[in-house]
């Protein structure tokens, strides 16, 4: 086994949604395709409010043919909740915060070793050395050395996954989330804010504010990036090796997040 593999509950809200109606519910509600999930899988995905504009970008997980978690950065389960509701009518799927934990394990081959238990739920970089699992705190496993959760966020940078409430924000166009790719089914039925991103994917539009990664160099949280003596962006998530920015759509410094 690998020595190097560390773990730490890191700083998410888990959200229960469940009922006979939950997979239709969520599919309807969701930009990907929750429908497609199989037990034991689990995908990320925006969620918009009707405007089409970004409310939270979840992950989540299918536990059983009627029970589905939806984890979200720290403080928005909340808010999930709320969204969520205002569209249930009459569909048999009820939701509710939970004292769930996400516990992250990174490391070298760390999928493999944590194998295919309850809960486990996919990192969106897809990498074999970092898998996360959701469930209640005394059924999750331990594996390798405890570390902060500070770190594992320094890693998210590291791997270009934007935080929301502090790269991806609330009411920010999904153009400026970097994550479409992953987190967006152009293919599936309608979902509320679709025609804005359809809209603006098919004429190539981008947003006004974009996410870039930067090398880290001596950069910190709210450092302003200049280019050409322009004030073209602020630096909102700080890993080991790069960070990320949100910039101006005219910026060329840096790569596109996703």
């Amino acid at each position: 086994m690998s020595t190097d593999i560390v773990w730490a509950d890191i700083e998410r809200d888990v959200v229960i949604v469940q009922g006979d109606d939950a997979v239709t519910f969520l599919n309807s509600q969701l930009a990907n395709d929750t429908a497609a999930l199989s037990v034991g899988q689990s995908l990320h995905s925006l969620l918009l409010d009707p405007t089409g504009h970004v409310h939270s970008l979840v992950r989540v997980v299918r536990h059983s043919d009627t029970v589905f978690t939806l984890d979200v950065d720290a403080g928005f389960g909340n808010d999930v909740i709320v969204r969520l509701q205002r569209f249930v009518l009459r569909a048999k799927a009820t939701m509710s915060t939970s004292d769930w934990v996400v516990r992250a394990f990174r490391g070298t081959d760390a999928a493999s070793h944590i194998g295919a238990i309850p809960g486990c739920a996919v990192v969106a970089w897809g990498s074999p050395n970092a898998i996360d699992v959701v469930g209640s705190i005394s059924t999750l496993p331990t594996l390798g050395e405890s570390t902060d959760p500070g770190y594992i966020n320094m890693m998210r940078a590291d791997e270009r996954w934007p935080r929301l409430g502090v790269d991806l924000l609330v009411g920010d166009i999904p153009a400026t989330s970097g994550v479409l790719s992953c987190a967006v089914s152009f293919t599936k039925g309608c979902f509320p804010g679709q025609e804005l991103v359809q809209r603006m994917n098919s004429r190539g539009t981008s947003a006004p504010v974009v996410l870039r990664v930067l090398e880290r160099d001596d950069r910190g949280v709210g450092s302003r990036v200049i280019q050409d003596g322009v004030d073209v962006g602020t630096v909102t998530s700080v890993g080991q090796h790069c960070v990320i920015a949100r910039m101006s759509r005219s910026s060329t410094i840096g790569e596109p997040l996703g």
